[in-house]
């Protein structure tokens, strides 16, 4: 069985929100394995703003 874990992040100009790799990184270490990651919003541009990291561990 696993259990999963749901990480919003936001996306600035170019990189300038959260950095995603430091994220999963930082889980990873926690015991976390990376999924995907999914687009939540949009800009008007339709360039993604805000996204959602998930992640899975063996329970």
């Amino acid at each position: 069985m696993y259990e999963y874990k749901y990480v919003e992040c936001s996306m600035g100009g170019i990189f300038t929100g959260d950095n995603h790799q430091e994220i999963i990184n930082e889980h990873a270490k926690q015991g976390w394995r990376f999924i995907q990651i999914v687009p939540l919003y949009y800009t008007m541009e339709g360039r993604a703003k805000n996204f959602e990291i998930i992640f899975e561990r063996e329970v």
